[in-house]
């Protein structure tokens, strides 16, 4: 919206496409953003029966810009319940759909009907965010005689029997151009088999960072013949290039480069892996743009200055 990239008619006309500039709702000349999310006799229906409160002056004598200033400022305003004011991306999106529907297909929901859409999914949303937190907030314990061994959120979860779980680490200096990387396979019982690090210089993004230890670690599984292979990695972009490569079309040569490599292995698996799960491997390929261990390796086991991470990761993953 605050880019002016929202395809609306006035935007389009801008670069030369012959279009009806009025607003297909309510037949008002000038098709803006502002127009559509906020001016609409529909827009403002529902703003309304949202209870939202609205600016001062109103958000039909507002601009785009101090309209979504609006929204934003009040996100941290405790005088408003959080529900409320916390419930606007659910109200422009809606808008935005409602609109595209008519448009596309010549249909529409009534102003009450939006708007109870726009409560039930905000409400959806913020009964999982709770849920999430409630989730990360579980606390593993493990005590031996009568002393606490370990808590920690959400361990490491060991892979299905007769499969291997590789952890991929990754840490990237922006300053220094290069990146640092690790893998950390292990076995259903959670032992540590093998773990490697190496360092990527000429590294001039994050995301180039994680396409090339993603890579590296998929080729290492190889050279190592392992087979039934679970690769686990905290970049959700990555994870949803392998598994989903038509739902991520700019992102098709990274595809073209991992797919052949994974096909090599006889089963595989790419996951989302959760930060506090994944705390061996990043710590490993941190120790490369923290402390400059830039000598790449592979060995047997896990390092040994690691060794009460990996033991209680091991340990809690089957409590």
């Amino acid at each position: 919206m605050l880019s002016g990239a929202v395809p609306v008619a006035d935007g389009l006309a801008t670069k030369g496409l012959k279009i009806d500039g009025c607003c297909q709702i309510c037949g008002l000349e000038g098709e803006s953003i502002n127009h559509v999310i906020f001016k609409c006799s529909v827009a403002r229906q529902v703003w309304a029966l949202s209870d939202y409160p609205q600016p001062l002056c109103g958000f039909a004598n507002g601009s785009v810009f101090s309209n979504v200033y609006h929204l934003l400022v009040n996100t941290n305003n405790e005088l408003w319940p959080l529900e409320l004011r916390t419930c606007f991306p659910w109200i422009v999106w809606t808008i935005w759909k409602n609109r595209n529907l008519f448009l596309f297909k010549g249909e529409s929901f009534s102003s009450f009907e939006i708007v109870s859409k726009i409560r039930k999914d905000a409400e959806k949303w913020f009964m999982a965010q709770k849920s999430g937190i409630e989730e990360e907030s579980e606390i593993f314990r493990c005590r031996r005689g009568s002393s606490l061994l370990s808590t920690i959120t959400k361990p490491w979860v060991a892979p299905p029997l007769a499969w291997y779980k590789c952890n991929i680490g990754f840490s990237w200096s922006k300053r220094n151009k290069f990146a640092g990387a690790s893998w950390v396979l292990r076995d259903e019982k959670g032992f540590v088999l093998l773990h490697s690090r190496r360092a990527f210089s000429g590294v001039i993004d994050v995301f180039e960072a994680r396409f090339l230890v993603l890579v590296w670690a998929i080729e290492s599984m190889i050279c190592h013949k392992m087979e039934r292979v679970e690769f686990a990695l905290e970049d959700a972009v990555l994870v949803g290039v392998v598994n989903r490569p038509q739902a991520w079309p700019s992102y098709s040569f990274h595809a073209a480069e991992i797919l052949p490599l994974l096909s090599m292995i006889s089963d595989w698996k790419v996951v989302l892996e959760r930060a506090s799960a994944n705390r061996g491997a990043s710590l490993i390929a941190k120790s490369v743009t923290s402390d400059c261990r830039l000598q790449s390796y592979v060995a047997i086991s896990h390092p040994f200055w690691l060794n009460g991470v990996f033991a209680d990761e091991r340990l809690l993953s089957f409590v």
